[in-house]
């Protein structure tokens, strides 16, 4: 189940990533300054947020031994993904009730409904996935 939710987690960030690279060419927020860079910005964190999530950190030589207060790797990439999600969501609701970077977002079309569904999908599964996580690192049995 902790793998699953993992994977669901990685196809929701490459879903976030998508979205906001369709809205950069799409939209044309290319040419909006400042809010473009940073929908290129949230596709690129989103992919490699979702890389990280889906390739063995436990087999790599340095990063497979790092475990910080019990937690594995993914646990930290998965908290990440979180908290970029949650960032994005945060910007959104500023823009839409006034403005970011002098940019004012206008109504909630399918887009945007779509990109929150994606970003409330990552808080949850991944949320579910850490959980899990905390209580199999605490079931662990000692080395």
């Amino acid at each position: 189940m902790r793998d699953t939710l993992r994977h669901v987690g990685v196809l929701l960030l490459f879903g976030i990533g998508a979205v906001h690279l369709y809205v950069y060419f799409a939209d044309h927020y290319s040419v909006i300054p400042i809010i473009g860079p940073l929908f290129l910005v949230n596709f690129a964190g989103a992919v490699l947020l979702g890389l990280l999530l889906a390739i063995p950190l436990e087999s790599l030589p340095l990063v497979g031994s790092i475990t910080v207060a019990g937690r594995t790797p993914h646990a930290f990439v998965a908290l990440g993904a979180i908290l970029f999600a949650l960032g994005t969501i945060i910007g959104l609701l500023i823009s839409e009730a006034g403005t970011l970077f002098g940019f004012h977002e206008y109504g909630y079309r399918t887009v945007i409904v779509l990109t929150l569904g994606l970003e409330f999908a990552v808080i949850v599964v991944l949320g579910g996935f850490l959980a899990l996580e905390t209580r199999r690192m605490r079931t662990r049995p000692a080395r």
